[in-house]
């Protein structure tokens, strides 16, 4: 039995002549999406996706011709390629990761050291009866300080304990690992005054055909010399608190009551003092060796000292030493 064809219901209102295409289009569009919707909650996803075979479906899509629709050039100039990066993190990434090579490698080349200074100044104050344990491990409260902020970020980052026999930052350093750094420093004085005297006598055959010539060994090379040796350490412990050669080998000149900064004027008294400490047969360098705190003639006169400084590293000696140094009570 069939039955008869229904008339579509019309609103008698509404002249469906009158009806713009637009509206006819959102119309319809409104139908299908609540279609659509009432569809999806009577089907379930799972079972129809259990039933798809993803590998065939994926096989008859032809890679090729989507890529050659896609404009890669125009989706690419869309895309902020340096603020993603920056977002992600990627440039403290590399610096951090930078940095920690750089210091790692540094730290192999100062452990040996840091242990030699250990067993030097340790083992010359026992032979005159010194307890070195009674010795204050450095100036004021710093090693205090250092040793919380360690702590702290232990807690946080989970940093690795730290060992017996560890010599870290703001403890007071060593004679031998000084003596290198003073090596090294006295190495890029004269390099660096050799260059400049290069420079000069380059400039002015360049600019006034006339070679400048300073003989080496001469009145105004050592004047020179003494000049650029003079600004060289005073810029670089006002400006820093330690010269290039200290920072190799991982010292900082501080206070001698603690404070990090050294200042213009201390450090302005320590450069101008330090010939003093060697041109009296060297006795103003005993204090290194045999003070308590380290400290040469040049240190008392600036009221300044020199510590280790490893940044946030600690200055772990070797193993060996550690341990020679844990059964014979040195710390």
């Amino acid at each position: 039995m069939t039955q008869p064809d229904q008339e579509p219901i019309v609103d008698p209102d509404i002249d469906s002549e009158e009806v713009p295409d637009t509206d006819r289009r959102g119309l319809f569009t409104r139908m299908a999406r609540g279609a659509s919707e009432r569809v999806m909650d009577v089907v379930d996803v799972d079972m129809v996706l259990d039933h798809v075979d993803i590998n065939a479906l994926l096989e008859r899509v032809d890679i090729n011709a989507v890529l050659e629709r896609v404009d890669v050039d125009a989706l690419m100039a869309r895309v902020d390629v340096r603020a993603l990066v920056d977002r992600a993190g990627i440039p403290e990434i590399v610096a951090e990761s930078t940095g920690h090579l750089t210091g790692s490698a540094l730290d192999l080349f100062r452990k040996p050291i840091v242990g030699i200074d250990e067993i030097v100044f340790h083992g010359l104050n026992r032979v005159i009866g010194r307890d070195t344990n009674e010795f204050p491990q450095g100036p004021g409260s710093l090693t205090a300080w250092v040793d919380e902020k360690e702590e702290e970020k232990a807690q946080i980052i989970g940093g690795p304990p730290r060992g017996t026999g560890a010599v870290r930052t703001g403890r007071y350093a060593g004679p031998v690992t000084r003596l290198l750094a003073v090596m090294l420093d006295v190495f890029l004085i004269t390099t660096g005054f050799t260059l400049v005297v290069g420079v000069i006598s380059f400039l002015g055959d360049l600019l006034f055909s006339d070679t400048v010539t300073i003989p080496e060994g001469g009145l105004w090379y050592r004047i020179g010399l003494g000049v650029f040796a003079f600004l060289y350490v005073w810029l670089s412990l006002a400006v820093f608190g330690k010269t290039a050669g200290k920072s190799v080998l991982g010292l900082r000149v501080v206070g001698a009551d603690g404070t990090v900064g050294l200042g213009g004027n201390r450090a302005l008294i320590r450069t101008l003092t330090f010939p003093i400490s060697i041109a009296v047969f060297g006795l103003g360098l005993i204090g290194v060796i045999w003070g308590r705190e380290r400290r040469a003639w040049h240190d008392h006169f600036a009221g300044s000292a020199v510590v280790y400084d490893w940044g946030s590293r600690a200055a772990q000696m070797s193993s060996p030493l550690a341990d020679w140094l844990e059964r014979r009570g040195g710390s």
